[in-house]
């Protein structure tokens, strides 16, 4: 009994969370990753669906493209903005609000469990604004192909208008008709007195003028080239592509290292005091502001991407305007092989240095004890 009551409320939990785990997410549950751009935004890939932004309250218009999608297992929603002027940052968490609002109002379906969203900022005072507003708006990528579908357009109605006929104006009948000459006639010439039929022809014949006819100007002709063979076709064979890089190799196959920014967290540490700096007024709310980084290294120490995070949109974008700026990062080795990495760590506001820290600094693959911060020359043999 006992068994078959624990089995009913098991069922019955289960079925309570199906339709929460379905719903859509509230604005607040929203994590925004931020990004800016100062040229037009390029979608990345193929598999996406765009719909038009919109501010207010009335949702946005449904599409026959986005409809057959509902059902796709959505990986990324992108809202791409523009501001072409720095004032205009004042106004941007709430106009974003009402845009992705609108969003949750229109296709709910959409906000799925593993979708990330992102903000990008067309963020450029001398960039095109007609190609700025040509790229605004949603792009839903999907996991799969896009289905073709055929967007109905709706025309306005012909309307159909009568027309009256013109009064008809009475035609007048020719002079011929009338029997009135209007215009003056030729007058033949006199005929001399005494010509015959025949000779008053041959007259006329003579008085006629002559028309001289115009033979066609010939061009000349091009000689006509002689055959030229033509020379076997080398097929020659493809070249690499230029830029290709391998992951280097260090001297001792066991060797490895952590993933690194200069001679270590001293080095990391003193980019972000140097780098980021705020105001008297500033200072006053830097307390309270917070930012999770986390970064994508590549295995030549490039950074491949940035994601940061936080309560404050605007100070989350300096943060990546900032890292933008950072140099090549010591890339983490593994079996004597360079490899890709990940760096998390949350920017606060050091009170003994009175600047911005990096704090609980997390990499992967976990470095180990045994695997020191040392230089390209120490471990490659440079």
């Amino acid at each position: 009994m006992i068994r078959l009551l624990k089995s009913f409320l098991v069922i019955t939990l289960f079925i309570t969370a199906l339709p929460m785990a379905g719903q859509a997410p509230a604005f607040e549950e929203m994590e925004f990753e931020p990004d800016s751009v100062r040229a037009a935004y390029k979608p990345a890939g193929k598999n996406y669906v765009y719909l038009r932004s919109k501010r207010g309250t009335n949702g946005l218009n449904r599409t026959a493209t986005a409809d057959a999608v509902t059902s796709a297992e959505v990986t990324e929603i992108v809202l791409v903005f523009s501001e072409m002027d720095p004032s205009a940052i004042a106004e941007r968490e709430e106009s974003n609000r009402e845009r992705w609002e609108n969003l949750l109002k229109t296709y709910p379906e959409f906000f799925q469990y593993s979708t990330t969203y992102k903000n990008v900022c067309q963020c450029n005072a001398n960039g095109d604004s007609a190609s700025f507003k040509k790229m605004q708006g949603f792009y839903v990528y999907i996991n799969g192909e896009i289905p073709k579908v055929e967007e109905t357009k709706t025309e306005p109605p012909v309307v159909k208008t009568e027309v009256t006929p013109a009064a008809t104006k009475p035609v007048t009948p020719p002079a011929a008709a009338t029997g009135r000459v209007t215009t003056q006639q030729e007058t033949p010439p006199a005929e001399k007195p005494g010509t015959k039929p025949k000779e008053k022809e041959a007259v006329a014949e003579k008085e006629k003028p002559v028309e001289t006819v115009k033979e066609p100007v010939r061009e000349p002709e091009a000689p006509v080239a002689e055959p030229v063979e033509e020379a076997p076709v080398v097929k020659e064979k493809p070249k690499k592509a230029a830029g290709v890089v391998k992951p280097r190799r260090a001297k001792d196959a066991k060797a490895c290292r952590q993933p690194c920014y200069g001679f270590g967290d001293e080095d990391l540490i003193l980019f972000f005091k140097d780098n980021i700096t705020f105001t008297k007024k500033q200072r006053r709310k830097a307390k309270n502001r917070v930012a999770n980084v986390r970064l994508q290294i590549h295995f030549d120490g490039s950074i491949k991407k940035v994601m940061v995070t936080g309560t404050e949109e605007a100070f989350n974008l300096q943060v990546q305007e900032v890292i933008k700026g950072m140099n090549n990062w010591n890339a983490a080795v593994k079996g004597g092989v360079a490899v890709k990495s990940e760096v998390r760590f949350t920017l606060k506001y050091d009170k003994e240095t009175k600047s911005m820290k990096p704090f609980d600094i997390v990499m992967n693959p976990r470095p180990s004890p045994k695997c020191p911060c040392v230089t390209d020359s120490e471990i490659f043999g440079d």
